[in-house]
């Protein structure tokens, strides 16, 4: 579920604007247990979909315009809202990293941002540019659905582009195994 999540909200939809998480800066140990969370998490996304939960939480997770991009945590917060027994479940997959469901969202937001951002920096830094060197005022000629699209893509990339450094390096020592968790699971 987190992967059919995330492929649709960080990946497919776009998002807008991040907060950095506090003045606490990321580790590399935090993104460490974050990433050795997600081949854990499989079968539970898997359960979920089979129960019919992952439609609605979808859509429920897909920021709107001007909403902050976090979408492990607004996953977190829906499935605790509308499943309080998966969150609970949740909850005890990720104790064992040393996670609580809310640290796991708040650090999966940020490796999450930190890895667009290395990504994008490999493998086509002038995405931002291209899309700063956009303007603007033609999403008034959008459609209401491609504009609110195209004003999600541009906040994500704001974010992307914004995303701290020290979070970057932290994420830098497991990029290697997320791209390869993502690429196993048709997200990269």
């Amino acid at each position: 579920m987190w992967k059919k999540i995330i492929a649709i909200i960080a990946l497919g939809f776009a998002a807008s604007g991040i907060a950095a998480a506090g003045d606490n800066p990321l580790t590399e140990d935090q993104a460490k247990r974050f990433v050795e969370t997600l081949p854990a998490l499989d079968q539970f996304g898997k359960d979920l979909e089979a129960e019919g939960k992952t439609e609605q939480m979808s859509i429920d997770t897909q920021p709107k315009a001007g909403e902050e991009f976090k979408p492990y945590s607004t996953a977190v917060a829906v499935l605790e809202k509308r499943h309080p027994a998966d969150h609970k479940r949740l909850a005890n997959l990720v104790k064992p990293h040393g996670f609580s469901a809310g640290e796991w969202g708040d650090v999966g937001d940020r490796v999450m941002i930190a890895w667009m951002a290395l990504k994008m920096q490999e493998e086509d830094p002038r995405t931002l540019q291209m899309m700063e060197g956009m303007d603007k005022s033609m999403l008034d000629m959008m459609p209401p659905e491609l504009k609110a699209q195209m004003e999600a893509a541009f906040a994500m990339m704001e974010t992307v582009k914004n995303a701290p450094e020290a979070d970057k390096q932290a994420v830098a020592s497991v990029k290697d195994d997320l791209d390869a968790y993502m690429e196993e699971n048709g997200e990269s």
